[in-house]
C-alpha cells in the first residue's frame, strides 16, 4: 500500500453500531460491550443487529446492517485475539 501524500483530506467519524436494529447493546472501538458506566464487560464482544443502532430504529434499505455486522466481528475477534497491528 503506498501513502497517498496530497490532498485535500477529509475524515469522517465512525461510530460502531448496527444499522438496522432499533435498539441492542452499546460497545466500544473494540466491539466489546460496555456496562451502565461506560466500562468494558470483560468477555463480552457484539457485532450486527445485537449492537445498539446508529440509525435511531430507522432501517433505510434491506442489508444495510451486512457491512457493520462484519466489520465489527472481525474487530472483536481480532481484539480477542491480541492483535494490535493492522495489515
Amino acid at each position: 500500500v503506498a501513502p497517498i501524500e496530497q490532498g485535500p483530506f477529509y475524515a469522517v467519524k465512525v461510530e460502531p453500531g448496527c444499522f438496522g436494529t432499533f435498539a441492542g447493546l452499546r460497545t466500544n472501538e473494540h466491539a466489546q460491550v460496555l456496562d451502565g458506566e461506560q466500562h468494558p464487560i470483560e468477555g463480552l464482544y457484539a457485532a450486527g443487529c445485537d449492537m445498539a443502532s446508529i440509525m435511531g430504529g430507522h432501517y433505510p434499505a434491506g442489508g444495510i446492517n451486512l457491512g457493520p455486522a462484519l466489520t465489527f466481528g472481525y474487530i472483536a475477534a481480532r481484539h480477542i485475539a491480541g492483535a494490535t497491528a493492522y495489515e
